[in-house]
């Protein structure tokens, strides 16, 4: 059989490790390994040729439009056609015997050297503006231990887990990663509301790393004003202010070492705050002395530019993530920000 890959999401560039900039698709990998192992031709990267079936990955769902447009010429060149993956359908997974199928054939199929996947799945919090929940489930599980992801090129491991604080085996975890001295990057967001002391001294008792391996880094979320979840020891339904919980969280942490510029925050935007919150989350988090990522959302079918309830998102949306992730905040306050000011004068001039 001659099979074709076409991964629609990863980028083949030199960034400093490996030839991989951003994430392999775990699930290419899985497939390659699987077909190797049957003794079939495999194409990779599949740029149009000849092939009995044609496998399509990706993990954006805004790429559905493309992929529909591109459809009816890939028929023409393939027998069969299986299309996959969070973008196409979150309900979507490999059959069984690829699944099972070691993540090292990933390793090989995108020529890195660095470990990525995942050792627990699930998340129990459960944000209504993220797929895992409704895609892995609201119970965190254990997949794999470290030693399933090691890549025997090198001594970095990349995790995927979605919240690793939340399942019993991190400490596990933490432990294997130390003994075999590894350095490790948790590229999720971990939920920071969980964090304790015994948490705070595991992390610093390893190499973490960002994920090109070049400085420390740890990765939390600040995500809305007040945090509501469910509880995973009680069930029941807490909340927590995340501008009186993330100070007294960064502050455990620094007592066991890890100071506050080795951490950055994911922070959503324009899912249900106001630009007054969204300034009052990013100056705590500049204040304290992390960094800020701004991430603008996008809904679960692909749209941008819409909030959780569907409707336009804020004017302030877009400038905002731009002057935050641009490092604008250096030179002026975000209301001289020339991008939100053009903005608003073309709001102006529509009236």
């Amino acid at each position: 059989m001659r099979v074709g890959i076409l991964d629609l999401d990863s980028k083949r560039e030199r960034m400093g490790h490996g030839k991989t900039d951003r994430f392999p698709n775990l699930a290419c990998g899985k497939i390659y390994g699987y077909h190797k192992l049957n003794g079939d031709e495999i194409i990779y990267p599949w740029r149009g040729e000849r092939v009995d079936r044609l496998y399509v990955a990706t993990i954006f769902s805004w790429t559905r439009p493309a992929i529909e447009r591109q459809l009816p010429v890939w028929e023409r060149a393939t027998g069969e056609i299986i299309i996959g993956g969070t973008g196409w359908d979150y309900r979507s997974k490999l059959p069984p015997e690829i699944e099972a199928v070691s993540p090292r054939w990933t390793y090989d199929l995108y020529g890195i050297d660095y470990g990525i996947g995942f050792t627990v799945r699930g998340c129990h919090v459960g944000c209504s503006f993220c797929v895992v929940p409704r895609k892995e489930g609201t119970k965190e599980y254990r997949v794999a231990t470290i030693g399933d992801l090691v890549n025997p090129r090198g001594n970095h491991v990349v995790l995927l887990n979605n919240n690793s604080f939340a399942e019993d085996g991190f400490f596990d975890d933490v432990a294997e990663i130390r003994e075999r001295g590894l350095t490790v990057n948790w590229n999720q967001a971990n939920d920071i509301t969980l964090l304790t002391p015994a948490h705070a001294a595991a992390l610093a008792s390893v190499q973490y790393r960002n994920f090109n391996c070049t400085k420390p880094m740890l990765h939390f979320a600040c995500d809305q004003m007040i945090k509501r979840k469910l509880d995973p020891m009680t069930g029941q339904v807490v909340e927590y202010d995340m501008l009186r919980v993330v100070p007294e969280k960064v502050r455990m942490l620094a007592e066991t070492g890890i100071p506050p510029h080795h951490l950055t925050f994911y922070m959503l935007i324009g899912f249900d705050t106001t630009l007054e919150e969204d300034l009052a989350r990013f100056y705590m988090l500049h204040d304290l002395g992390c960094h800020v990522y701004a991430m603008m959302y996008r809904d679960l079918r692909g749209r941008n530019g819409v909030d959780g309830r569907g409707r336009p998102q804020g004017a302030w949306v877009k400038p905002l993530r731009d002057w935050i992730n641009g490092h604008g905040f250096r030179n002026v306050p975000f209301a001289e920000f020339d991008r939100y000011v053009r903005r608003q004068q073309q709001l102006r001039l529509a009236l």
